[in-house]
């Protein structure tokens, strides 16, 4: 038997059962030497010896061991009667796979395949009642286009080559009001459940002092508001340094709202006054869900009475004055905006709003 090529076959299952119907942390966590024998009849149609079984088992732990994939303990060991085996260095664990699988299933970008490529690659990460405990999917028709898009934004990105893009505003199905951009591609974005692509605006660029920052030419284009991508020969306009050219691109980001950017960058200071504490911590859950990583608590001592102080740094972009409008009009609920450059923007926006309400009722 051991000669035969089947039991060269033999230490290839092996590895691959443990590598796939096995995991450290979650479904299948062990097996037995004879569970192994029945696995292996099943794929090959062949009874193998128990102890031929220990002996590749040690190989695999060499090969593991040698190839770097652990460290100098078996990946491979026994506990008992039952075999286990350790994490692979840089493996996705059980509960990154879940997460993934989570995020792509409630995404309608993706296309629903996908889930199912990475539950196939980690059966034991998804056996037993999972489908059960999973999030509630949004899949909807994926936009091949887009994704052909997307493509090739990534490549000018790698190839540091300028496109040339037809972007307009969506009406409907389609694009209206078209007008060709010429653009140097840095980074792409997600934001509003929208891909967005941060780029150098090369005519803002040219325009530009030379003493200037490029970041003043970093504009922000919706994937979808783009009829379609252009590779171009104009000169693709880049920061000095890598370095340069990822801080800057971090500050846009840092300085944007809602997938709207800003030159600016402001520290905010606000008051929320709630009838009760209840009233306060809700209006405070969903103003902090848009802010993100950027809000602060200030000051939380008068909590007991409603009040929360809190600290906000974000772009002056159109969606703040959005954004306290909506923490305002929380049942019980009144904010105090600590900026008078802010609180004058905010009135305009508020007397645009009522402007708006009554022409649509004449």
């Amino acid at each position: 038997m051991a000669n035969s090529e089947l039991s060269k076959l033999k230490i290839l299952f092996i590895y691959d059962y443990f590598k796939n119907e096995v995991s450290s942390s979650g479904g299948k966590e062990s097996v037995s030497v004879s569970e192994l024998i029945s696995y292996l009849e099943n794929k090959t149609g062949t009874v193998f010896e128990r102890k031929s079984i220990y002996a590749d088992i040690d190989k695999i732990n060499e090969y593991v061991r040698m190839s770097g994939q652990t460290s100098d303990t078996d990946w491979i060991f026994s506990e008992g009667k039952r075999y286990k085996r350790s994490d692979l260095n840089g493996e996705i664990l059980i509960d990154e796979a879940r997460l993934i699988v989570d995020a792509i299933s409630t995404t309608t970008f993706v296309d629903s395949d996908l889930c199912e490529k990475i539950i196939n690659m980690f059966p034991s990460y998804f056996s037993g009642d999972y489908q059960k405990r999973v999030l509630y999917p949004h899949y909807e028709k994926v936009d091949r286009k887009c994704i052909s898009r997307l493509n090739n934004i990534r490549t000018a990105i790698n190839d540091k080559s300028a496109l040339k893009i037809p972007y307009g505003y969506k009406l409907g199905s389609g694009l209206t009001e078209l007008s060709d951009k010429i653009v140097s591609p840095m980074a792409l974005d997600w934001e509003n459940n929208c891909y967005y692509l941060i780029a150098i605006d090369n005519a803002e660029a040219k325009d530009l002092p030379r003493d200037q920052s490029l970041s003043k030419a970093l504009r922000r284009y919706r994937v979808d508001r783009m009829a379609n991508i252009c590779f171009s020969n104009a000169k693709y306009i880049d920061f000095k340094t890598d370095r340069l050219r990822e801080q800057e691109i971090k500050n846009f980001i840092d300085n944007s709202l809602s997938a709207f950017s800003s030159s600016e960058r402001t520290q905010l200071g606000l008051t929320i006054r709630g009838k009760t504490r209840k009233d306060a911590l809700k209006a405070y859950g969903a103003f902090a869900s848009k802010a993100n990583d950027k809000i602060r608590i200030a000051d939380d001592t008068k909590l007991e009475k409603g009040i929360l102080e809190i600290n906000v740094v974000t772009g002056r972009a159109p969606t703040l004055y959005t954004d306290l409008f909506e923490l305002s009009t929380f049942e019980n609920v009144e904010i105090e905006i600590h900026s008078e450059e802010i609180c004058r923007e905010y009135a305009e926006y508020i007397k645009k709003a009522a402007k708006a309400a009554k022409l649509d009722k004449l």
